[in-house]
């Protein structure tokens, strides 16, 4: 507390800042939370309660963004099992492989993905085979390979996102076909791995209960073809710097999975909150650099297209 107030020039004293700096800790709290993005672009705090409030303004957008990211996750892998599966009597992820991971023979950038993938895939199943997970266990003491609806309980949310862009052309057609998300700005029918690639570190975040108020979590660059279908779907232009950025992305997704009208406008009603509450309890200066000055316009253009 001392070195808040001395060295950082931060207004902190009494029991009860003393129990909350304890309970969020100095380095996940108050220097984990000191900046937006970089270290030296510093949030101008004066007081400590306006660090807790970014905290709890940060927990409150976790909890708020965990429940449709991981329906997303689930939703996602049971379709892409439904549509990939189609016409094949050997469901395992070995025939899925041969069958429906070998066309554009001639893309060399493709055919190393897809050995990644495989790589990928063999390492978790032996991961969990050793770790005693019984499903996989099952299977595989039998001598059977382990089939595509069992391994997809055990891949991450980017190996889901490798498996879709793995797959051949006609088959990651008929899945956006199946969402109803065929679209001339996705030339190459990536519009679904795109997506979740650009959730994984969001995902991750929300799911290790990483910071993601300033989106630090942010691990690579949109593909053109994906900001272009959220222009066009929602009339917006985005670059993905800011928390609004992924929840029209999220937003989008649920509408395309037929998701009620009144859950998805709740979710961003919940960010709405949350927004106000932090105007309420910072400085403008604090919140300016927080929250795109565009969010207001966002959210009412998004609501719209809800």
């Amino acid at each position: 507390m001392k070195h808040l107030r001395n060295n950082c020039q931060i207004d902190i004293k009494g029991s009860k800042h003393k129990r909350q700096l304890i309970n969020y800790g100095y380095y996940h709290g108050y220097k984990g939370y000191r900046f937006f993005k970089k270290s030296n672009n510093r949030i101008p705090y004066t007081e400590f309660d306006e660090i807790i409030s970014v905290i709890e303004f940060d927990n409150g957008v976790k909890s708020m963004l965990y429940k449709e990211v991981m329906f997303l996750e689930t939703a996602m892998k049971n379709i892409v099992i439904s549509e990939t599966i189609k016409n094949m009597k050997d469901v395992s992820f070995n025939s899925i492989y041969n069958k429906k991971m070998n066309d554009d023979l001639s893309n060399k950038n493709l055919r190393t993905k897809r050995l990644k993938l495989r790589d990928s895939v063999h390492s978790s199943i032996s991961r969990e085979y050793k770790k005693g997970n019984q499903m996989i266990s099952h299977f595989y003491d039998r001598g059977d390979d382990i089939p595509i609806w069992s391994l997809f309980e055990i891949i991450t949310f980017g190996e889901l996102a490798n498996f879709i862009e793995c797959l051949d052309r006609a088959t990651r057609e008929n899945l956006l076909q199946s969402l109803k998300m065929l679209s001339p700005t996705d030339t190459d029918r990536k519009l679904i791995s795109d997506s979740l690639f650009n959730l994984n570190g969001l995902r991750n975040a929300v799911a290790h209960n990483s910071i993601v108020f300033d989106c630090r979590f942010k691990d690579r660059s949109p593909s053109k073809s994906l900001l272009a279908w959220i222009e066009e779907e929602i009339g917006l232009k985005i670059k993905f710097d800011y928390l609004i950025d992924y929840i029209c992305l999220i937003c989008c997704l649920l509408k395309y999975l037929c998701c009620d009208r009144e859950r998805i406008n709740s979710f961003i009603s919940s960010y709405e909150n949350l927004l106000l509450d932090l105007y309420e309890k910072v400085e403008i200066s604090i919140y300016q650099k927080i929250v795109s000055t565009e969010v207001r316009t966002k959210i009412k253009i998004l609501k719209n297209y809800i």
